[in-house]
Order: structure tokens, then sequence, then C-alpha cells
């Protein structure tokens, strides 16, 4: 559901609602509060069998009636997907699967759910920041087993009186040399009401990961025992084949991620802010222990993007400039050369550049030129949008800006969808971008049936067949050795 609503942000008083750990969120939660126009308000969700709801609550009993309202959920590159807005009474009610379905990464990056809330206001205005933290308990451990031992391994991973004890058995279901699956037995005496996903992955002999397998189950209150049986991650006859890659010293080693929740708020802060880029707001407060110091560097760092983004708009003791096509910018040697190893190549040497103090840019559009520039000198990123990302990307592979090349990276990862994850895979292999190819193959071998079949696809194969075939070997070697 999305309405647009009929006011601009620069009129209004946005508030950013952030909720890290959403996946665990089981109960009604509330936001901080905050005020709009001398009264009190906050805003209240829940999550459902089916919906998740969003509502603006507030303690005045008489609501004003000129007030506007607008609700919204995030994605990751700040776009209102799912949106409503109206007068007195705004209700968004939106399906589960929307948020946790196909578009998850999206909807939840780091598992942090954005929710907007933005009103006209005739006084205050800019950006407001609130955080709330689901309670997670997190466990990271390296399982080993000696596949000679005949009998099932135990590892205890909680023992609280809200959690109850919690223990994992590592089980193979008909001796260790048949062609049977080795699986864990999560079992569980006493404890609250609690949610909890584990992931196990085996590490091969270098540390690297494979076949990981995630799962998340509810545990009722209970006095007694509760059993859950975590789905089978590896045959025991592919370990074997593959010994001295999995068993080195016959040892078989699980890599483990345990978290387990109540589903209730554990922390919840509020940080005000009038940072003109919401994609670098909405991660101004993720430590909800920031201290007053730290909220004064924030508002410091603020400041200096501002008066940094000041020098490049007006070119002030500008000694480069940037040419593209027609248009000239002005820029300074010390800030580009500072942030790219190309640029200070170009200022340092007796090259061309140096000489003439212009750098000709003939394979970079004017506007994403400007955007790089604006990152190079704020650390921002405007407009997030895909095609201004994927510029942005190639343009950040250039000039060998690695951090603004892992945050398009990290954009077009959250994004992919069968009609585009052809094209990311182009520009992964004409980059050379093993972590970007990896998610599009990850991507394409999840979705198969519907990218094979696409148009981009048959566009793909018909344009670059090498790399077409090539994936679909992969991918084919891959499922393979799932089913092996």
């Amino acid at each position: 559901m999305t309405t647009p609503a009929s006011f601009s942000e620069e009129e209004c008083l946005n508030v950013y609602w952030k909720i890290k750990n959403f996946s665990f969120c089981r109960e009604k939660i509330e936001s901080p509060e905050y005020s709009i126009s001398g009264n009190r308000y906050w805003l209240s969700l829940c999550i459902g069998s089916d919906y998740v709801d969003c509502e603006l609550r507030t303690s005045t009993s008489n609501w004003p009636i000129n007030l506007n309202r607008e609700i919204s959920f995030l994605t990751c590159d700040c776009s209102p997907e799912e949106s409503i807005s109206g007068g007195n009474y705004v209700y968004l009610r939106v399906p589960k699967d929307a948020i946790f379905g196909k578009r998850r990464n999206s909807f939840l990056p780091e598992d942090t759910l954005t929710v907007r809330f933005r009103s006209p206001t005739g006084s205050e205005r800019g950006k407001v920041v609130i955080c709330s933290q689901i309670g997670v308990e997190r466990k990271y451990f390296l399982w080993k087993y000696l596949s000679n031992y005949q009998y099932c391994l135990e590892k205890s991973v909680q023992d609280s009186q809200c959690y109850g004890d919690i223990k994992l058995t590592l089980k193979s279901t008909g001796g260790f040399n048949t062609d049977e699956q080795l699986f864990i037995e999560i079992s569980r005496k006493g404890g609250e009401r609690c949610y909890y996903i584990l992931k196990v992955s085996v590490l091969d002999v270098d540390g690297k990961s494979h076949n990981e397998v995630s799962d998340e189950f509810v545990l009722e209150k209970t006095d007694g025992v509760q059993t859950k049986v975590f789905p089978a991650f590896f045959k025991k006859s592919k370990l074997l084949a593959c010994k001295n890659l999995l068993l080195p010293n016959d040892t078989l080693s699980l890599k483990c991620n345990f978290a387990i929740s109540l589903g209730s708020l554990a922390d919840q802060t509020s940080v005000v802010s009038y940072c003109e880029d919401v994609e670098s707001l909405v991660k101004v407060s993720d430590d909800l222990s920031m201290t007053v110091k730290e909220k004064t560097d924030c508002c410091s760092a603020a400041e200096l993007q501002t008066d940094l983004k000041s020098i490049l708009k007006d070119g002030t003791l500008f000694d480069e400039t940037l040419q593209i096509g027609t248009e000239v910018i002005k820029v300074h040697k010390t800030i580009l050369s500072a942030r790219s190893p190309v640029f200070r190549a170009m200022f340092t040497k007796d090259m061309k550049e140096a000489i003439n103090s212009t750098v000709v840019i003939e394979d970079l559009d004017l506007e994403t030129v400007r955007r790089l520039l604006l990152y190079m000198y704020t650390d921002t990123i405007r407009d997030y949008q895909w095609e201004n990302v994927k510029k942005l990307y190639f343009a950040a592979d250039k000039y060998e800006i690695l951090s603004l090349k892992r945050r398009c990276v990290s954009f077009l990862k959250t994004n992919l969808s069968v009609s585009n994850v052809s094209e990311i895979l182009v520009l992964a292999d004409l980059h050379q971008d093993g972590e970007l190819k990896s998610a599009a193959l990850d991507f394409i071998s999840e979705y198969d049936s519907a990218v094979f079949t696409s148009e981009e696809w048959q566009e793909l194969e018909k344009n670059n067949s090498s790399l077409a075939v090539q994936v679909m070997r992969e991918i084919y070697c891959s499922k393979r050795l799932r089913l092996d």
C-alpha cells in the first residue's frame, strides 16, 4: 500500500524510527516520544500473524485538526515503498511477506527496520532519529567433532532462568560411515517463551564456509523439555569424498551462530540531527549507548560536512578543474588526493593533469561526477537510485575509492531482482568484483527458473554467451554438490 503525500520533505518534521534486531520482534513495541507543536507523540508497531501494523499515538485528547501525516516503511535506499498518508488518523498495515519475504534484505538491512513519520509544521522542521533495539543474546562458536567418534556430541549454548537450559546435539542417523546426513537436535528445559535463530556451516581446511543452513524456532514457556530438529546440513558420504578438504586430521569443524531473544525492547534513545543526507542520518545513532560527547561529535561531523560542501559549491581556493564535456567544476587537489590514490598519482607525478591543472573526464556524465565529488568531500551519497548507484560504482572503481565502492556494492546486492541480476552479473564480471559476482550467482541459483526465462537473461546469452555458460555451469555444480 503506497499513498503519496501532498507535502514536501523540506516543510516537515521528519522522524526516523530505527528498530534494530527487528527479526526478533514478537510483541507490540512503542517508540520514544517526540514533540510536534507542543504535543507529545510516539509510534506504535505490532507484528501479527499476517500483517505488520504501525500507527501514531498521542497523549493529548485534542488532535490538531490541520495535522497531515505520513507513515512509511523505508527500504535500504530510503525509498518509502510501503507508505500511507492522511489526516487525523493514519494507520499503516503491510503484509508480513512484504517485509520478511523476497525483499527482506531491502527492508531490513543489518536486520534494522526504518519507519519514517513526517508532518508539515510551522516551526519544528528538520530530521529526528529515534532508535529502539530488541534485546538479543548472540553466541558465535567453532564446534569441532572427531569423525571417528561413534557417539553423539553435545554442546551447551544457554543456561539461564529466562531462556532455560539449551543444548545442541550433533547426530547421525545410522553410524558415521553410512550415506545418511548429519543433523542437529536442539533441546531446552524450562524458560520463558522465546525466539531463536541458528546458523550452521561446515568449514574447510582454509577456513571457508560451505553449505550454510539457517532455521528459526519459537519455544513456548514450559517447565518441561522441548525438542526441535535442525535441518540436515551435509551428507556424510560427501564429507568422506572430500576428506582432505572438509575433514583435516579427521576433524569436522562447524561454524555456529546462535541468537536468542524474548522479543521485547532492550534499550532505546533519541538523537536530534539536521543532516541533509538521509542515508547518513539513519546511521547516526547505531550505538544505542552513545554518550553525550559522542552525540556532540556527530553534530560536529555534520558541520564539517556542511563546510566542505560549501567550498566545493563555491570553488573557494580551488587549484584544479575537472572538465566534463563543456562543463568545468572547480576542485581542490588536497581533498581529491586524500580520497583517491588515482587522483593522488595524477597530481604528484609529472602527468598532464598536474601540468595543465585540468582533468578531462570522458566516461562519466556530469551528474555522476557531482555525486562522486559530494561523496569525496562530505562522505555522503545523494539520490540513492539504481541507475545512479551503478554509475557511482563505476566511478568508485575507476578512481579506487574503496569506501564508496563498498557502499555501492551493498546497495546493489540488497536490491537484486530477476530483471536486473543479469546486468549486475556483467558489471561484476567487467570489474572483476568477486563479492558482487558471488551475490549475483547466489540470487540466480535461488531464483534460477525465473531468471533463465527472463528477457534480460536471453539478452545475456546472445551478447555474452561465455559468461552465461560459466554461470550455468557453476550453479549446476553447486546444486550437484548439495544433492550429493
